[in-house]
């Protein structure tokens, strides 16, 4: 699905977080989410996603009239547990500024 936002608009940033059986899941420490315009400039680094529902974050961000248009991509990254421990999940995605 192709993601069409215009500028001024608020744009919601979705993840799902599933475990090896594809159960939806809470990682401990939560979900964090990068932002980037069509320029590679960093809009939003690493912020906290809010929680919705087991395994359901979401991030918005409203966009400016004076973004820069293009594609924008984004990264969502969970971390369950610490150091060598640690697991991770990183989703990917996009949507277009007009």
């Amino acid at each position: 699905m192709i993601q069409v936002y215009q500028r001024g608009e608020t744009v919601g940033i979705w993840c799902y977080v599933k475990d090896w059986e594809g159960n939806y899941t809470n990682p401990d420490n939560g979900v964090k989410v990068t932002l980037i315009d069509p320029k590679s400039i960093v809009k939003v680094n690493a912020l906290n996603m809010t929680p919705i529902d087991e395994g359901k974050y979401v991030y918005y961000y409203t966009s400016q009239i004076t973004d820069t248009t293009g594609w924008w991509r984004y990264q969502c990254k969970s971390q369950d547990g610490v150091g060598d421990d640690a697991k991770y999940v990183i989703s990917e995605g996009s949507f277009e500024l007009k």
